[in-house]
């Protein structure tokens, strides 16, 4: 059974209606060490919620009888649905052309994610095919796993480029994902968080990875004003900036010249890092912050240091600096399971107090599910992190990870509604099912 999609652009007013469970995340800002609990996960039992004009409007038992105009909503009976915060994404390749499939394969007999990129796989062998397509069929591609995203619940969906390798070709990219949330079917996607990822492998067209990151350094002006306009339009949270800071692919110094430009400007962002090796983003994103004069209490309004992801080999004491700072570590699980690399350690990642978030990394090679369900599953079973911390992980602290805690991530009077009803009674019941086929209800 498919979900049902609703949009507050169209139903103003909605009634959930009795539901057994329902999980509002609200105490996450009173929790110590980041550590969350169940206490934390703040869940009101036989509970309804109401939504008007786009926000949570109350919350409480029998809004039905205290509610005027009754005949004017949309009433779902939720007596067997679990309801959630709306589900984040915060770390997600969905703008793309061409298939790997063949690299499943390799990886299943034996080569490496690096072995076979050294063989012009890999980004490199995405970048060809991504190339080759017009702007139109990059965001007809993007709309496509967008809405698969949104089925499962994914209301906030961060999506990188990084398969054009030149600055003309990753600009076309962005330019793509804006060019998604101009149609009338704008509100049948989840909301949009772009970061730019320019540097995400060696181009051809330039000689040298710092000739590379110079070229891209160079149009940034031009990146950041495309983020202005589109923040101005109302069609995507504000841009944010990555780099693979990892052997084989970008320095810690080449990864601070473009971070820091990107910091400069105004944007956000991001570093994939410590993935094969322990390669230093970690003490990059604790410069970084502070430079900005960020702390775990303190951010700006833009130009944060949001987010380090993969971290397998951080260790406790990297995870410790992002934590004092109000770094997030993502962690990527689906990644390990496809790629064949180790799974973080939730007992270390726990112990150094970072916050956690959790994302599918869904891209044509090393993560092809786009399910964050699945990733939440292998973050219990496999990284064995905590279930509050898996919930968290895809609601509250996705949402500090793309700098978007003041409007999502917890079901709070009057924040933006956007809410998950799945079939159950109880939180457990989220892992009823490791690919989320059990979502009945999304309010984007």
């Amino acid at each position: 059974m498919a979900a049902k999609i609703w949009s507050t652009k169209k139903n103003k007013k909605i009634l959930f209606k009795n539901s057994p469970c329902v999980v509002t995340m609200q105490g996450w800002n009173n929790i110590e060490n980041n550590s969350m609990t169940q206490k934390e996960m703040s869940i009101m039992q036989h509970c309804d919620v109401a939504i008007i004009d786009g926000v949570f409007h109350a919350l409480g038992q029998n809004l039905s009888e205290k509610i005027e105009n009754l005949n004017e909503f949309e009433i779902i009976d939720a007596s067997h649905l679990v309801l959630i915060p709306g589900l984040i994404d915060c770390h997600n390749h969905p703008i793309f052309a061409g298939s790997r499939a063949i690299e499943t394969v390799l990886k299943s007999q034996g080569m490496t994610y690096e072995e076979i990129a050294a063989k012009n796989g890999g980004i490199t062998a995405t970048m060809k095919a991504t190339r080759a397509v017009t702007k139109q069929k990059l965001t007809e591609n993007y709309k496509s796993n967008a809405k698969t995203a949104l089925a499962k619940g994914v209301v906030l969906l961060e999506a990188k480029t990084g398969y054009g390798l030149n600055p003309v070709e990753e600009r076309k990219m962005l330019e793509a994902l804006y060019d998604a949330y101009l149609g009338e079917d704008s509100h049948e996607l989840p909301v949009l968080s772009p970061t730019y990822l320019g540097p995400h492998a060696a181009s051809p067209d330039y000689r040298g990875l710092d000739n590379y990151i110079q070229a891209l350094v160079e149009d940034l002006p031009n990146i950041g004003a495309l983020g202005e306009e589109a923040v101005k339009k109302g069609i995507a949270l504000p841009l944010a900036a990555d780099i693979f800071l990892e052997r084989n692919y970008f320095t810690k110094e080449q990864s601070e010249r473009w971070l820091g430009a990107a910091l400069q400007h105004g944007l956000d962002i991001h570093i994939h890092s410590d993935e094969f090796s322990r390669s230093g983003g970690a003490e990059l994103a604790a410069e970084l912050a502070r430079r900005v004069e960020q702390t775990s209490r303190k951010r700006r309004q833009k130009g944060r240091v949001l987010t380090v992801d993969h971290c397998q080999y951080s260790t406790e004491s990297d995870l410790g600096r992002l934590a004092a700072l109000g770094v997030i570590a993502v962690a990527l699980p689906a990644t390990s399971f496809f790629s064949r690399i180790p799974y973080v350690d939730a007992k270390r990642w726990r112990a150094s107090g970072v916050r956690v978030a959790i994302a599918s990394d869904f891209n044509p090679g090393s993560s092809i599910a786009n399910n964050i369900w699945f990733a939440c599953y292998l973050a219990l079973s496999q990284c064995a992190f905590s279930l509050p911390e898996v919930y968290a992980g895809v609601t509250v602290n996705a949402a500090f990870a793309l700098g978007a805690e003041d409007s999502y991530g917890t079901i709070e009077l009057g924040k933006k509604a956007s809410l998950v009803a799945f079939e159950g009674n109880c939180v457990e019941d989220f892992f009823a099912s490791p690919i989320g086929d059990h979502v009945r209800h999304v309010v984007l």
